[in-house]
């Protein structure tokens, strides 16, 4: 069974690798993770705690995105403390203002920030280049290391390999009766964004060796695409196919976004490299919206999907903007929109599993 290559703890949740080397988080996906590899550092993706917020909301105001302040409610409690360092990504004011807070109340100490501009034009890039080497040099002083064009380019090749390995293992969702289920992918790509490069990408390859020659024997019911928030776990995908549909494709930031491109390899400028790809991932932030349209039904159809789950967080407000034309785009292409609001931690289950049920059951 392919899940034996991946490291397990005795409740069935996957684990990091044992490694020697100090660990720096990221909150946003359009942190470069070559630049924490190129410090002989791994990254390590704060994908939330799933818990109430009590003491965070002290630092700031309850309105802001609950994944904000799940972070820094771990900050505060010290469950960040094996950390060298984080960083966070000034892609809206909540996150600003995180940065401030968590430097006065939260471990680890060591904490940087990166601003992070809106578009990929060169303009752009180019800005975006800047503040990754400003970022580069704080590291340096901080950890006492040497990030070098030659560590950059080694660590792009790593983080590469793993994008194409997930790509592959997503491709084989396309199928009628996928290999693995949503629960089990999403479970796949959070351990990725955790672990050492080079150990993830042996067991991807030992994963997709088995699975490509493996016959489906998933559900058959109907195709979801779940889009919006970023999601902390997996929880809201196994209600989803527990109820007797299949998630086989995910517009998340925790999700298919993570691998959505690869970076330059033989760029003779790999800051610029780092800063076009990274600029370039379809978020809600980044991409005009009838660009993230076009992004969304290209991926509709390639999966074959039969609706749309579009989640969001209560006060995400960039997500839910983009909702009322994403939803009348799907509706005008024939795709029926179930939108699921909630906490980061899911506090009203039974409410969305009596939509969710209701929504399958209208597509079956």
């Amino acid at each position: 069974m392919w899940k034996e290559y991946l490291k397990e703890d005795s409740r069935g949740v996957l684990q990091y690798a044992p490694v020697d080397r100090g660990k720096i988080g990221y909150l946003s996906i359009h942190v470069p993770e070559e630049i924490i590899l190129g410090a002989g550092r791994l990254p390590y993706r704060l994908l939330g705690r799933g818990k109430p917020v009590k003491r965070a909301s002290a630092y700031l105001p309850k309105t802001f995105d609950p994944s904000v302040l799940d972070s820094l409610e771990g900050a505060i409690e010290g469950e960040y403390g094996f950390l060298e360092g984080v960083i966070v990504a000034n892609v809206s004011d909540a996150h600003r203002r995180l940065y401030d807070a968590w430097r006065l109340c939260g471990t680890p100490k060591n904490v940087f920030f990166l601003d992070v501009p809106k578009g990929a034009d060169a303009l752009r890039v180019k800005t975006f280049s800047l503040a990754l080497s400003a970022l580069m040099r704080e590291m340096e002083t901080a950890l006492d290391v040497r990030i070098s064009p030659e560590g950059l380019r080694e660590a792009i090749g790593l983080c590469n390999e793993t994008r194409v390995l997930l790509q592959r293992l997503a491709g084989l969702r396309r199928q009628k009766r996928p290999p693995l289920s949503g629960h089990d992918f999403f479970d796949v790509v959070s351990w990725a964004q955790r672990n050492d490069k080079s150990y993830v990408n042996q067991k991807l390859r030992l994963i997709l060796q088995e699975l490509e020659m493996a016959r489906g024997n998933g559900t058959v019911g109907p195709r979801l695409m779940l889009t919006g928030s970023p999601l902390g776990s997996p929880e809201l995908i196994s209600l989803i196919e527990r109820l007797g549909a299949q998630v086989v494709c995910e517009d998340l930031c925790t999700g298919m976004q993570y691998f959505s491109d690869l970076v330059e390899k033989d760029s003779p400028e790999p800051l610029n490299a780092l800063a076009r790809r990274y600029l370039d991932i379809p978020t809600a932030r980044m991409a005009d919206t009838r660009a993230r349209w076009g992004y969304l039904h290209k991926m509709a159809e390639e999966y074959d999907v039969d609706g749309v789950v579009y989640f969001t967080l209560k006060f995400d407000d960039i997500y839910l903007f983009e909702y009322p034309f994403i939803r009348n785009k799907f509706q005008k292409a024939g795709y029926r929109v179930l939108l699921i609001e909630a906490e980061n931690f899911l506090t009203n289950v039974g409410q969305i599993e009596t939509r969710v049920q209701a929504f399958t059951e209208m597509l079956g």
